[in-house]
């Protein structure tokens, strides 16, 4: 399945999956060399026995090209990959399904193990897919595509739903301060900030997902850990310009189901509005009963209610920070 020139199946999973491990170390050369081998071997045959192990190996480091996309990797990467899955995605095929259609993040690791297994063929298959379904061209368009949806979020469709990288990151970030125990090197100052001006950037599809981090991160910003009055400041002033966006919200609702009350919940839930693989997967998990449907959380009314309250509870401390300072 691999050609000559290649290096062995083993330390080519073993590379690809330490990249993918480790996606957050900036401008390394030696990932870079192998990000980008990876890429031109792919680009030299899409359409031969080698494309899916080549995908895969772009699928897995992916996450280092999504991290460091400023610089001249990842422009190369999307452009492989776009290429291939124009090639391959239209083959015929005989399959009713194919692996891809059933990938989702947290087996990503898993795929290292593919090229090497579908290299041997006398090795035992228990895979729920044949071999021919995963060598298959459309699968490998497929996974092409997944691997898009890592480097460029939301630039794809017709992939399983995704929570972007930098997303999944703000989560834990957010979270850890939310709990109380920042992650080292964290200035909550500044992810407090990065919060409002979220929001006020915020366009029509993201501004309720913005809108409910504010509000989670409203019960840390009006607790004794935030005595800088202007960091309360910045987030009244987003909900501010945000309310407008809402004036004269009315719904059919009767009532709403209310949103996560704890802060990390309302973060993780927040985060996952603001994209559409995020969306997707919130209504994909959503507890009927439990978990408030998506269109309540999108509901203006709902939203303003949520604004007006968060707005309250923050001036209030903003100017008790004021007095308390002599202003």
């Amino acid at each position: 399945m691999i050609d000559s020139t290649a290096p062995p199946l083993d330390e080519l999973a073993d590379s690809w999956s330490g990249i993918h491990e480790d996606y957050d170390d900036l401008h390394n050369d030696v990932y870079d060399r192998t990000v980008l081998d990876c890429a031109a071997r792919l680009s030299a045959d899409p359409g031969g026995e080698s494309a899916l192990a080549w995908t895969i190996g772009l699928l897995l480091t992916a996450p280092y090209v999504a991290w460091g996309e400023d610089d001249d990797v990842a422009p190369h990467v999307k452009a492989v990959l776009e290429a291939a899955d124009r090639t391959l995605r239209d083959r015929p095929c005989d399959h009713d399904d194919h692996p891809y259609h059933e990938h989702d993040a947290e087996y990503d690791l898993d795929l290292a193990e593919f090229p090497y297994q579908l290299a041997d063929e006398s090795a035992d298959w228990d895979e729920d897919h044949s071999r021919e379904q995963w060598l298959c061209p459309r699968n490998v368009a497929g996974f092409a595509r997944i691997a898009l949806d890592i480097v460029d979020p939301g630039s794809v469709t017709g992939v399983p739903p995704r929570l972007p990288l930098m997303d999944r990151r703000g989560i834990d970030t957010l979270s850890a301060i939310l709990h109380g125990y920042p992650e080292p090197g964290t200035d909550v100052g500044e992810e407090i900030s990065s919060v409002a001006s979220g929001l006020r950037i915020a366009g029509p599809e993201d501004r309720p997902g913005r809108l409910l981090i504010v509000m989670a991160v409203t019960w840390y910003a009006v607790s004794d850990f935030v005595d800088d009055a202007s960091l309360l400041d910045e987030l009244v002033s987003a909900l501010e310009e945000a309310l407008p966006h809402f004036a004269g919200a009315s719904c059919t609702h009767g009532a709403h189901v209310q949103p996560p009350g704890s802060g990390p919940a309302a973060v993780e839930t927040g985060i996952m509005l603001t994209s559409p693989g995020g969306r997707a997967l919130y209504e994909q998990g959503r507890r009927e009963g439990r978990d408030a449907p998506l269109e309540h959380l999108l509901c203006p009314a709902a939203l303003t209610e949520i604004a007006e309250e968060s707005l309250s509870v923050l001036r209030a401390r903003r100017d008790e920070l004021r007095r308390g300072a002599g202003q």
